[in-house]
């Protein structure tokens, strides 16, 4: 809990805070809990400013307060799903993503996470006539791919730059600036209209710069950022998509073997295992309510153009219900289809 500071009420003087603190007062909670009449005769301060003072805590650290009829109204309005624009991965996600909750997509190096985004991203921003934040955190967003894969869908130059507009690309390089950029968000000191989707691609890259940290600060950034990405999805009513990496390991496939006279180590091969895992540690498991992983397929042509297969896989869900749990996109010069 936060503790007492005289720089923060106007009554509290530091010889206040120290008579305080002998007595065991020190955090704001402590403050709120004690009788008032001994408060009044600790700091030697009125009934009233001892009272002014209580408010002042109350106002500025308590939760906001909502009518039942507004809070009716809220869910009203809201929606529930964002589609993808792809309609074979809205059928394995049960209408696209989930607002108000975090999204992971996730794969191995070169499995087309990326081109995904931009996908995301332009379908967003023309169908739904929302805006979208990206944030680019490799310094991979490319224009020049969005516009040919516009191009490709025979856009006019004019709905391109409507479109290119309403994707607001923002360069983020530090776990502290991205902390810096969601806590404006939140605050409305960086005020985006219409705002629908918010991309981060990708969040490893920030973490990697806080591996072998002993002091834990990676940890803490993660964890202040999940919890403004809660609060901005839930309070703008907008959906969140980080972009993770997964690591393929190959271990042997160490098994107990039986006392078998026909069983013997020198005829048996060796077996190996893939095992494929999620970055950002056990802390992140738990985070996304939905987790897509992507993966390339083979090259195939396709009407004179060269065409990579994706496999889409729902392998987390918890609001997510669906039949099929597995699709085939289509990768090429219009971008993911």
């Amino acid at each position: 809990m936060q503790k007492l500071k005289a720089q923060n009420f106007h009554n509290l003087s530091e010889s206040v805070i120290r008579t305080l603190a002998q007595n065991r007062i020190v955090t704001l909670l402590d403050f709120l809990q004690e009788d008032v009449s001994k408060l009044t005769l600790l700091t030697k301060l009125s009934l009233q400013d001892v009272l002014t003072i209580r408010n002042e805590i109350f106002t500025r650290y308590s939760a906001p307060l909502i009518n039942g009829t507004a809070l009716l109204t809220k869910v009203y309005q809201s929606r529930y799903r964002i589609s993808s624009g792809i309609d074979s991965l809205d059928s394995i996600t049960n209408g696209g993503f989930p607002v108000r909750h975090i999204t992971e997509i996730c794969g191995l190096a070169d499995s087309g996470k990326t081109q995904m985004c931009f996908q995301l991203a332009v379908n967003v921003a023309k169908d739904d006539n929302g805006t979208v934040l990206y944030v680019d955190t490799k310094g991979d967003f490319s224009a020049v791919r969005v516009q040919k894969m516009l191009e490709a869908q025979g856009y006019s130059h004019k709905d391109m730059a409507s479109i290119m507009y309403r994707i607001r690309v923002v360069h983020i390089w530090t776990m502290e600036d991205m902390v810096e950029l969601f806590k404006g968000i939140k605050n409305k000191s960086l005020e985006i209209k219409n705002l629908a989707l918010v991309i981060v691609d990708s969040l490893p890259c920030l973490m990697f710069q806080h591996l072998g940290d002993d002091n834990k600060m990676g940890l803490s950034f993660l964890n202040i950022l999940v919890n403004y990405s809660r609060f901005i999805a839930n309070e703008f009513n907008v959906a969140i998509i980080y972009i993770n990496i997964q690591t393929r390991w190959i271990d042997n496939d160490i098994s107990d073997l039986e006392d078998d006279a026909e069983s013997t180590s020198a005829f048996k091969e060796p077996a190996y295992i893939e095992k494929k895992n999620r970055c950002l540690g056990k802390y992140w498991e738990s985070v996304p309510v939905l987790v897509i992983q992507l993966e390339k397929l083979d090259y195939s042509s396709k009407e004179n153009e060269t065409c990579t297969q994706l496999k889409a896989s729902v392998i987390t869900s918890n609001i997510t219900q669906s039949n099929n749990s597995q699709c085939i996109l289509n990768l090429s010069i219009m971008g993911v289809t």
